[in-house]
């Protein structure tokens, strides 16, 4: 009888041993912020920063634009992605109508570009109709002017995932004549 109630306060003893260990552990983890909640296993692209400003003269419509690529990947993901831009275009708020497709874009960073696990990159592109000598259709400074204002759209291929990734700026207003 002895040895059992022996072998149960140790047993008693190691399991309380076991729980305090295992809740000083969880604690630990949580105080250091080693638990990681990012759930980004593809690359999660999003505009940010997006204008627009639109000219107009005998020629036609002129329109410079500007606006950041951000691309995010949790330190989840399975390895570094590779992404390419499909396209990108300049749509109306309710993205029913295309206004400008394809949107002329133009970037100093190499696409397309590397983003490591647990990183965010940016890529910042500009539009210039007129830097080439090229104009839109007069019509377009009236839906580019649009009270609902615009969006700017497109699509990423992320190498990490099958498919285009499409994306879209939040409803934002051209700065016109």
């Amino acid at each position: 009888m002895k040895a059992r109630a022996r072998r149960s306060a140790v047993t008693q003893l190691t399991a309380a041993a076991l729980a305090v260990a295992s809740a000083a552990a969880a604690l630990a983890m949580a105080a250091s912020g080693c638990i990681d909640t990012d759930a980004a296993v593809f690359v999660e692209p999003s505009i940010a920063a997006p204008e627009a400003t639109v000219s107009s003269n005998a020629l036609g419509t002129g329109l410079t634009a500007s606006f950041a690529l951000k691309l995010h990947l949790g330190s989840r993901a399975s390895g570094p992605s590779s992404v390419a831009v499909r396209t990108f275009a300049i749509t109306s708020a309710d993205q029913k109508t295309s206004i400008v497709q394809p949107l002329p874009v133009e970037t100093t960073t190499a696409l397309p570009v590397e983003v490591a696990p647990g990183s965010d990159v940016t890529v910042a592109f500009t539009v210039d109709t007129g830097a080439e000598g090229g104009t839109l259709p007069a019509d377009a400074a009236a839906t580019l002017c649009a009270a609902e204002g615009i969006r700017i759209t497109g699509a990423i291929e992320d190498s990490l995932e099958d498919g285009a990734t499409p994306l879209a700026s939040d409803v934002f207003h051209a700065r016109c004549p």
